[in-house]
């Protein structure tokens, strides 16, 4: 869909929501806020709306369109009446996380996507991750082995920029699909790998603001989960089905879901902002 449709933003409008009114701004789409959230978030991007023909303003009811899209952002799936309403009269999508094939909460929407694993990039109280807090709090402590005993030992971990890439490109589909998309990382990753990624870069992190670095953090580190492994060490796993979100993505990029940023890359951005 090009640029020139409405695009009605609601929900929980931190962290994701901002980067994702930012990309949908670049994109040159215009986006309309409810009061509460408005005047927040345009001194936030008070930079790029000076640079941008596109922009943010206030939602009016009276002036939707057919022709527009709601999304409205529910990491604890949560909807108000007014989300209801707006979805009667134009398509939309709902952002949630943590859903389950039987849950009804979204009925009134066209297509709902449902985050796994994702690695947020901004400390925010929500489309946080649970996971991923225990295990650097794991790092805090120097415990791994105790205090990850409860943890999943599998994830396909997705960066909050990859996310936001790709619900740009729900946006730009000309039809929605219908029911429950699963979008999350391509790759799977072990939970002693996102131990020992994220434990360096905290390690190297404490070094570098103490001025106290030895051999160890400054070698180069190995690829993660390079090697052979031992057949009687894989553990079985399902990832989140995406043929249907690689073929939705193929209608705005020629490659499909291909998710871009590194691993490493999330994980620096997300110690970054629990450690600002």
């Amino acid at each position: 869909m090009e640029p020139g449709r409405i695009i009605h933003l609601t929900g929980e409008l931190d962290g994701l929501g901002i980067d994702l009114i930012t990309k949908l701004i670049h994109e040159g789409f215009e986006v309309t806020l409810q009061k509460e959230h408005l005047d927040r978030i345009s001194n936030i991007l008070r930079l790029e709306l000076t640079h941008l023909s596109a922009g943010v303003k206030l939602f009016d009811s009276g002036s939707l369109s057919s022709k527009d899209l709601l999304v409205h952002l529910s990491p604890n799936h949560e909807v108000g009446d007014l989300v209801v309403e707006i979805a009667s009269s134009c398509p939309s999508i709902v952002v949630a996380t943590g859903l389950n094939p039987d849950m009804n909460y979204f009925h009134f929407s066209d297509t709902v996507i449902n985050l796994h694993d994702l690695i947020p990039s901004v400390d925010s109280d929500n489309f946080l991750s649970n996971n991923l807090d225990a295990i650097l709090e794991s790092c805090y402590q120097g415990q791994q082995e105790r205090s990850l005993s409860d943890l999943p030992v599998r994830y396909w971990w997705l960066s909050q920029q990859d996310a936001v890439t790709g619900l740009v490109g729900f946006v730009k589909c000309p039809s929605l699909p219908k029911g429950i998309i699963a979008m999350c990382g391509r790759r799977e990753w072990s939970l002693n790998d996102t131990y020992d990624q994220l434990n360096m870069l905290y390690q190297r992190t404490l070094a570098g603001a103490s001025g106290h670095f030895s051999s160890t953090h400054l070698k180069q580190s190995p690829v993660i989960g390079a090697g052979v492994k031992p057949v009687g060490e894989i553990i079985a796993g399902k990832r989140p089905d995406l043929s249907q979100l690689h073929e939705i993505m193929l209608e705005s990029n020629a490659d499909g879901w291909r998710p871009l940023v590194p691993l490493r890359t999330s994980l620096m951005y997300y110690l970054a902002a629990k450690l600002e």
